[in-house]
């Protein structure tokens, strides 16, 4: 019976939390998608079918796709998460130990039982300073299948390719593919990078961005009409 109404009581206060945030302006949600009572949006955030947001901070104007989920994961604003995303998925020790069976390390008891009386493995091993253990820029495109391992920091402006897996921090505007992931180059010259670092459209107005468009087709044409603003 307890279990029941426990069950009860959890969704009913996903469902009030689901409705806070499709209160927001612009906010999508679609219908078979979970997010958790501890998960904040900014407003113009959609989110496709089936996917599962726990314990996580999505930034102004961010889209993802259907069938991805992202655990302790801060995602900046603009950002374009395609569809079967992973983040958070936890991890195993990989020497020094035996067995890379939870039951050894974890009182989690993934498969029901655990050899241990308290946790001797990071399992969720979180960035210095911070409540995630993935972080993503502003601006940031992220390419159909990607993992992110845990631990990981992308830059403003980075894009990783389809398929890849990331396994070390992705400095802003550089593109990354691969199995690991590898740098393929940068999106623009370091003068460009530290200007468009500096100048942080993203943090602008939604009334200022539609105003100023059209400069977004060019880097050239935005960096002349707009480096002289940078104090």
């Amino acid at each position: 019976m307890r279990a029941f109404i426990r069950t009860i009581y959890i969704k009913i206060i996903l469902f009030s939390k689901r409705y806070s945030l499709k209160a927001l302006p612009g906010v999508r949600l679609s219908k078979n998608t979970v997010i958790d009572f501890f998960t904040s949006l900014e407003p113009y955030v959609s989110i496709g079918s089936h996917c599962n947001i726990t314990s996580s901070s999505i930034g102004y104007g961010t889209y993802i796709t259907e069938y991805s989920s992202l655990r302790h994961t801060k995602i900046g604003r603009f950002c374009c998460i395609a569809d079967n995303v992973r983040t958070g998925n936890g991890s195993h020790p990989t020497k020094t130990f035996v067995s890379s069976h939870p039951a050894f390390f974890s009182t989690i008891k993934q498969s029901g039982f655990t050899f241990v009386d308290k946790p001797l493995f990071n399992e969720m091993p979180f960035i210095e300073g911070s409540n995630y253990v993935v972080e993503i820029g502003n601006d940031v495109w992220i390419g159909s299948g990607v993992r992110i391992l845990d631990g990981i920091t992308i830059g403003d402006g980075a894009i990783i390719g389809a398929g890849s897996i990331v396994t070390k921090n992705i400095e802003p505007y550089a593109i990354y593919a691969g199995i690991p992931s590898k740098k393929i180059r940068y999106r623009f010259s370091p003068e460009r990078i530290e200007f468009l670092l500096t100048f942080r459209w993203w943090d602008k107005e939604h009334t200022w961005l539609a105003k100023n468009a059209e400069f977004f087709l060019d880097e050239d044409i935005f960096y002349e009409t707009f480096n002289n603003q940078i104090n």
